[in-house]
């Protein structure tokens, strides 16, 4: 009797007792990052350099996957239709709050389909024209644009991408209108900026730092809230310009709803990790980026709060894919 009631209750551990044991043993083999844009741009290198950084922490191989196509949903997808075992996750800019209000068919809610895992990065906009194009700062570009309506173009990674609506939103505040010129990332919008085909893109600086040093770009304003910072010297604000624009592109972690907490603490512990090396900070640094240290919740919140703000601007100004 007593045997059997010993075996009886080891059964009932047994369910428990071996996914602890999986928890422990997690990453076994490879983990799979996916991101929504083509590669060239700020979200690919982000992801790429995390990537390197969280397999030396973790001990295992974490390898990016470019997913693109319909503004990220083919990406999201892919994500979301995974299993929670931590093998497949998602590095992600504001796009995940910015695109979903213009896919009432996405099939799915980012807020509960998605599970948050920590906040990554913060980086500042740079407005950034070609070199030849004739101004000097955000004041001159807005009253070329003012004398011009919609003669002027520029780009972005998608409709309702982030560069599309912060566009907006610029626009608004400074009185003019430009024409909008959707790609598939931020490597293409810029590398047409470079050529002269579009006179504007909302960059963040991992994309078009090192065109700004090789002369063929300019960065006329940058939208951070304090002063000029040291990636740009001499560069103003967008504030500083004369318009309350300090709007940022973050990035995120996420996995697919139902991560076990103990996968999820860890990959937190990993890019706490990883924002502490003072190589990344430094290569951080040197284009005016700041490593956040908020957790799955801040950037559940952050999403939630985000989501509702664009679904509302979406709305008001009838923006469609």
């Amino acid at each position: 009797m007593i045997l059997r009631r010993f075996l009886a209750g080891l059964a009932a551990l047994l369910p428990l007792a071996l996914p602890a044991a999986a928890q422990a043993s997690w990453p076994e083999r490879a983990v799979r990052v996916v991101i929504t844009w083509a590669p060239g741009g700020t979200t690919d290198f982000v992801a790429r350099l995390y990537a390197q950084q969280l397999g030396a922490v973790l001990g295992q191989s974490v390898v990016v996957e470019n997913r693109t196509g319909g503004s990220g949903a083919i990406g999201w997808n892919q994500v979301v239709q995974s299993r929670p075992d931590g093998y497949t996750l998602l590095i992600t800019d504001n796009s995940i709050v910015t695109v979903p209000p213009l896919l009432p068919d996405l099939g799915f809610d980012m807020r509960t389909a998605m599970e948050p895992v920590a906040e990554l990065l913060d980086y500042p906009v740079v407005f950034t024209v070609p070199a030849a194009l004739p101004v000097r700062n955000l004041r001159e570009l807005v009253a070329l644009a003012r004398a011009q309506p919609e003669v002027l173009n520029y780009g972005s990674m998608g409709n309702g991408s982030t560069m599309h609506l912060y566009m907006e939103v610029f626009q608004d505040l400074a009185g003019m209108r430009m024409t909008h010129v959707p790609y598939r990332g931020a490597g293409p919008a810029f590398l047409d900026t470079v050529a002269g085909r579009i006179q504007l893109v909302l960059a963040a600086p991992a994309t078009m730092i090192s065109g700004m040093q090789g002369g063929q770009v300019r960065a006329i304003a940058v939208s951070t809230p304090g002063g000029e910072i040291a990636a740009f010297p001499g560069v103003q604000t967008v504030r500083e310009a004369g318009y309350d624009f300090a709007m940022t592109y973050w990035y995120g972690l996420l996995a697919p709803r139902g991560l076990d907490p103990a996968i999820a603490a860890r990959l937190r512990q990993a890019v706490t990790q990883v924002n502490a090396m003072p190589a990344v900070r430094e290569r951080f640094a040197s284009q005016g980026a700041t490593p956040m240290t908020g957790d799955g919740a801040a950037l559940g919140r952050r999403i939630e709060t985000e989501l509702a703000t664009w679904t509302r601007l979406v709305a008001e100004k009838n923006i469609r894919p």
